[in-house]
């Protein structure tokens, strides 16, 4: 019998404790982890580009992702542009300290994408013809390094680097 009360009362104690754990009255202060997880929600957004047809991008330009890093003579990641189409998002930075630019998301976008149009890039080019026409088009031809990764549509990944 005394089995039986030992095991009730435990079973009464875990009712109770469970039923106090979905009480909606906390003591601890929510309103920190709210602006929190507001900021990163608001920083997570603004580097998602929300406006874009994954696939009408990848046939207007030809690529799923590119990844471009130049410096300059006058500083280190003069340029610094980023462009990702994943399944559920587009994802664009742009960063070009020549023209005092650093953008995220939709404006990054809005950016980069009549250059993106105007390159027309190709896995067929060669590696002279595409870092030619991503400085140019980039507005730095007097580049010391230049690094560039584009995934083509096709799932082609091709690295292109040169150093002056």
């Amino acid at each position: 019998m005394k089995k039986h009360s030992i095991f009730g009362s435990a079973l009464l104690s875990t009712a109770l404790f469970l039923g106090a754990c979905g009480d909606n009255e906390e003591v601890t202060d929510t309103t920190v982890d709210k602006e929190m997880t507001d900021t990163t929600v608001d920083k997570e957004m603004t580097d998602t580009v929300d406006t874009v047809d994954s696939g009408q991008a990848q046939n207007e330009f030809g690529f799923q992702a590119f990844d471009l890093d130049i410096d300059t003579a006058e500083h280190n990641d003069a340029i610094d542009a980023s462009f990702d189409i994943d399944v559920s998002e587009t994802e664009a930075e742009y960063e070009n300290k020549l023209e005092s630019k650093n953008l995220t998301g939709n404006e990054a976008y809005a950016e980069l994408e009549p250059i993106f149009k105007d390159l027309a890039l190709t896995k067929d080019m060669s590696k002279e013809d595409v870092i030619t026409k991503v400085s140019k088009a980039f507005g730095a031809e007097n580049y010391t390094e230049f690094e560039l990764e584009v995934e083509f549509s096709d799932g082609d990944n091709q690295e292109f680097s040169d150093k002056k």
